[in-house]
């Protein structure tokens, strides 16, 4: 078995990933479109919070697209319901409020369920109303049909990121690799549908032998949809996760292609994964064209580039400056036992302004606007009690290298620390 690790990560870095000139120009459009409608005096008192990332852009899939299409990033506008508007307004409200914002000017397209705003550089972002109404229960909207859909994406992104931990983060990857793959075949299958049909396969109890590397990931997650779907003559219910079916948006042709190319996709992908490392790579090109190989031109044009362009140094990967660690300032052993185990679950404030409830995170595909507070908690703590927690807030991105504020102090404090 030849994993062939370093030739996934270059072929999804150069080939697959959105760059990330375009994910940081993404980011700062989105966090300018939350300060344009907290603004907004259209709006006012009618929002319930910033803007929610989802699909590809909150499970963090996006992929570059093919030469002469665009790629576009989905998210929720948290509104208050409001008992006199009909289910059409919030998106003729919306448009409003966004084509009185200078910047967005002969920008939007008013959609069935969104606004959408187009940019230069050949992207865009839809943004759909989200209400949470008087039945507790989250919904969007539908302009032409004049009615409310009940939704709760937040939901199906927090089950994904679940299993995206199962497989060691690697879910993520095998999704922008097969909408890569779907992208140069007949298939026309919704991304959200591709990655539940997907995250669905994932066994929690397979462990490191199916979910050790991208290869492996790849290659059991692949092997596992096509058993589950051969059998089938129509396109199975798939699971929005509050108990409706995402699949009425995939074709019965749709499906059709989809069962037949997955079954080519595992055979190529089990030949190359079980391939000897001498033939691998050639095996993997069957699956994915001549781009993926085995080289280190781009890492050495990195280095050079690195050599003559001066950058301002982050740390996402080591110890940033005046970093402490609870073995060096307290003198504690690190140990660590499967059967002790916890999760943190962070929280942002809504809104700039502080209004609403802090929400998770996860539902917000884990992006926290500037002027944003922040709330993490300890929560399925299985160690015993009596017991000390010790925090540490670690800043390492550009925006902490820029104003040099890295921190890493530890700080003891209860499961909730602000």
């Amino acid at each position: 078995m030849t994993a062939r690790i370093k030739e996934f990560n270059a072929f999804l870095r150069d080939h697959v990933n959105l760059n990330q000139t375009r994910l940081d120009l993404l980011h700062t459009r989105v966090s300018s479109l939350d300060n344009a409608l907290d603004d907004s005096t259209i709006l006012t008192q009618k929002l319930d919070g910033d803007v929610i990332p989802q699909g590809s852009y909150a499970h963090g899939t996006i992929i570059k697209p093919l030469s002469g299409n665009d790629f576009d990033a989905d998210v929720l506008l948290p509104m208050v319901e409001q008992v006199e508007w009909e289910p059409k307004k919030y998106t003729v409200e919306l448009k409003k409020a966004l084509d009185a914002v200078p910047r967005y000017v002969d920008k939007t397209e008013l959609g069935k369920r969104c606004v959408t705003i187009r940019f230069a550089n050949d992207f865009h972002i839809d943004v759909v109303p989200f209400i949470e109404r008087a039945d507790g229960k989250t919904y969007i909207t539908h302009r032409i049909d004049n009615e409310f859909i009940r939704q709760d994406p937040t939901a199906f992104t927090d089950w994904f990121n679940d299993q995206k931990r199962t497989t060691n983060g690697h879910l993520v990857r095998v999704v922008r690799l097969v909408k890569w793959l779907r992208d140069r075949s007949s298939i026309n299958c919704p991304s959200v549908v591709l990655a539940a049909l997907l995250a669905e396969r994932v066994k929690s109890f397979a462990g490191n032998d199916d979910y050790g590397n991208v290869a492996t990931t790849f290659t059991s997650l692949l092997e596992d949809l096509r058993d589950y779907l051969d059998p089938l003559s129509a396109p199975p219910w798939v699971d929005d996760r509050i108990g409706q079916n995402l699949a009425d948006r995939l074709t019965q042709t749709g499906f059709d292609n989809l069962k037949s190319q997955l079954k080519t996709w595992a055979r190529l992908a089990r030949a190359a994964l079980d391939a000897e490392a001498s033939e691998s790579v050639e095996k993997w090109r069957r699956l994915f064209g001549d781009s993926f190989e085995a080289s280190t031109s781009s890492s050495s044009l990195t280095l050079a580039a690195s050599a003559t362009s001066p950058v301002t140094p982050t740390y996402e990967h080591q110890m940033v400056p005046g970093e402490l660690t609870i073995t060096e300032r307290f003198g504690y052993p690190e140990r660590r036992t499967p059967d002790h185990t916890f999760h943190i679950v962070g929280r942002i404030s809504p809104t700039k302004k502080g209004r609403g409830r802090f929400r998770p995170m996860s539902a917000h595909g884990n992006l926290v606007p500037i002027g944003r507070s922040l709330q993490f908690e300890i929560a399925g703590c299985t160690v015993q009690e009596p017991y000390d927690v010790y925090w540490k807030v670690r800043n390492a991105g550009k925006e902490a290298a820029s104003r040099q504020q890295f921190r890493g102090e530890i700080l003891k404090r209860g499961p909730v620390i602000d």
